[in-house]
């Protein structure tokens, strides 16, 4: 499909009509226009090259622009090219850029507010047991440089259009593309577990491969949004003939709206029968010799009206895909959200054409692959919208603590940390951007005695919110916090098991109410002995005498002996209600004296609750003000020290480490 667009550049129509016009007056001239002219200069046999390749015209006229150069070209110039078949849009675009009118390259996109993860599944899961054999979870946050750059004020606007041609690019461009991000990650849980995408670049394009087998995704995502109506063309060569090496996706912030693009060249991690490896710089191609595809075979389409997942197919647009082959996908989204799919072959033949519906957006940009050994190489890609530019959300400031929260106060505290979703069955709810083994009441924290009972200390500049207020569950998405309005020194249950010298807690699931002297669980009341179906996987244990530790890591009790623990142990519900302030009774005072072998006094809940308010929202300040819309949520806020298994931050510096990395158990809904 050739770019229409290039009118907007004003070209006088006659200058290449009577040039072209003249290489059709008679045979001399003909003979002429195929002779390389002496002055062709090599900036222009570069684009002769280009074309030569059957490059898209916007691919090439994306290329001629980005370059910044001023192509000079002679009426013998203009013949030849065009006796060599280069497009009129081509030699326009060199003509507009030897008028020194030539249009500036894409200025650097500011990144947009980060896009929310999303909770597929309504059905609740159960953690696994925390295990202190496996290791400590690795953060994949980049560290930060040693100087940081001085603020600046965020944009109001969004860059209407990205272009990037990967074949002129020696590394990936950070002004254009993410590696992690939330909606990465919700995609790997839609398809089963992240992998880091490994990137090579060199004159053929975008080397991207490393997953290996079937559930695992990679990819790269746009670090700006599109509305509705936009185009987009992407060139990529899948370089394998198993699983799905490219795989395209539109997304919207939510989930909600969506295209994608999977372009499966033997099926979900099948290898064809009697196949043959060819071994590359960059890995192998497998070229099958007979048939045994699987049924997903081919290039397909799904959208927001299918009624599907994201990763589920929908409708096939292209039977035969190979690999080896360039493939141009071209996407087309109009005002109505109504969007045309096009697949072009190498020499820009229409292999298929799919009409389907997807909404207006805004979306985000996602090039990746999955299930298998992966292997393609993305040549370019040109989006560009023509509707009005999405707005940039603005940090939110710094705001007092209200004596009774909102849900408004919720989202503007905890955004730049996480993720809001709407997950079924809870509705809108937080999920912390915390690292693969990660639990509540367990990671950046520790328990001290007060006057309304036992209080989560939390390091998390975050956790006076969601660790006093609110309910966790656990999800197939991971653990998320569900607000909630009634202030607690923690919301927790206990076990204790007093003859082996076990202690345990465990989050209160949503549903678990304390009202009028008593519980009540989803409406119905309960006794104080009641578990709230809460088995051995949702909690942490430890011996008494670690009780009163700052990192529960080194002393958790280990898997073999964690259902031994539970299975001996007796729930401890006991909360009360005093003046207006939830009382975590727990275990009684003099018992755990004994037990802990420690003698402990109550601190005042008022003073540790206001020092604890005070100081989170004072580092939430410095981290919302630092937090650019699009960065990735961070719950520690800026990352500096401390490390897997190391020690815990104490939460008094303005720069935090990165939460979640001295959980034990192996999975955390991400599908790691």
């Amino acid at each position: 499909m050739k770019n229409k667009s290039w009118n907007k550049w004003n070209i006088p129509a006659a200058i290449i009509g009577a040039a072209i016009g003249w290489a059709c007056l008679g045979t001399g001239t003909v003979l002429r226009a195929q002779t390389v002219p002496a002055d062709l200069s090599p900036d222009v046999q570069e684009v002769l090259t280009l074309s030569r390749q059957h490059m898209d015209d916007s691919v090439i006229t994306n290329y001629i622009f980005s370059t910044g150069k001023a192509y000079k070209l002679s009426a013998d110039d203009i013949i030849y090219l065009n006796g060599q078949g280069v497009s009129q849009p081509v030699i326009s675009a060199l003509l507009q850029t030897g008028s020194g009118a030539n249009a500036s390259a894409p200025a650097t996109p500011a990144t947009p507010t980060p896009p929310p993860a999303m909770d597929t599944s309504a059905a609740p899961a159960t953690p696994p047991p925390l295990d202190d054999s496996s290791p400590a979870p690795t953060d994949t946050t980049p560290p930060p440089s040693a100087e940081e750059p001085p603020p600046s004020a965020p944009p109001t606007a969004m860059p209407s259009s990205l272009v990037d041609n990967f074949y002129t690019d020696g590394g990936l461009n950070g002004a254009y593309w993410q590696l992690q991000t939330p909606l990465l990650a919700s995609l790997a849980a839609m398809n089963g577990a992240m992998v880091s995408a490994e990137l090579a670049f060199s004159p053929s394009g975008m080397q991207m491969s490393g997953t290996g087998g079937p559930g695992q995704f990679m990819g790269i995502q746009s670090s700006m949004a599109f509305n509705a109506p936009f185009t987009f063309s992407v060139a990529v060569i899948g370089m394998v003939q198993d699983a799905t090496p490219f795989d395209i996706y539109f997304v919207s912030p939510d989930l909600q709206q969506y295209l994608s693009i999977a372009g499966h060249l033997g099926g979900r991690g099948v290898r064809p029968r009697g196949a043959v490896t060819f071994w590359g710089p960059f890995g192998g191609m497998r070229v099958p010799t007979s048939s045994g595809n699987a049924p997903d075979y081919g290039i397909w389409v799904n959208h927001t009206g299918s009624g599907q997942p994201i990763h589920a197919l929908d409708e096939k647009i292209f039977d035969h895909p190979a690999a080896g082959v360039p493939y141009t996908i071209q996407v087309s989204v109009g005002p109505n959200g109504e969007a045309t799919v096009t697949v072009l072959g190498p020499q820009q033949g229409v292999l298929g054409v799919r009409h389907v519906p997807v909404g207006t957006g805004p979306f985000y940009l996602v090039l990746g692959g999955r299930d298998g050994p992966t292997y393609a190489e993305w040549q370019s890609v040109t989006m560009t919208s023509t509707g009005p530019p999405v707005a940039m959300a603005a940090p939110a400031p710094a705001v007092a603590v209200p004596p009774t929260p909102t849900m408004d106060y919720f989202q503007g505290q905890l955004t730049p940390y996480g993720n809001w979703i709407n997950v079924p069955g809870y509705g809108l709810s937080w999920q912390p951007a915390v690292s693969p083994g990660w639990r509540p009441y367990y990671d950046g924290g520790h328990w001290e005695y007060t006057d309304a009972g036992y209080f989560w200390q939390s390091d998390y500049p975050w956790g006076d919110i969601t660790f006093h207020y609110g309910r966790w569950a656990y999800t197939n998405a991971g653990w998320i916090w569900v607000p909630g309005y009634d202030y607690a020194p923690s919301w927790v249950v206990w076990r204790h098991d007093d003859a082996d010298g076990y202690i345990g807690w465990a989050p209160l699931p949503p549903g678990a109410v304390f009202v009028d002297g008593g519980w009540r669980w989803h409406g119905a009341r309960v006794g104080a002995d009641f578990d709230f179906g809460m088995g051995v996987g949702f909690f942490s244990f430890v011996g008494y005498d670690h009780f009163w530790e700052h990192n529960y890591r080194p002393f958790i009790v280990p898997h073999d002996r964690l259902v031994f623990a539970f299975g001996h142990s007796a729930i401890e519900n006991h909360y009360a209600f005093n003046h207006g302030v939830f009382v975590n009774v727990g275990l009684p005072h003099d018992r755990m004296v004994v037990y802990t072998h420690r003698d402990f006094h109550p601190v005042a809940i008022h003073d540790l609750r206001h020092d604890e308010e005070i100081h989170h929202a004072e580092m939430r300040n410095d981290d919302v003000h630092n937090f650019h819309p699009g960065g990735q949520p961070n719950a520690w806020g800026h990352p500096q020290g401390g490390g897997p298994g190391g020690h815990q931050p104490q939460g008094n510096q303005g720069g935090h480490q990165q939460g979640g990395n001295q959980g034990g158990h192996q999975n955390n809904g991400w599908g790691h």
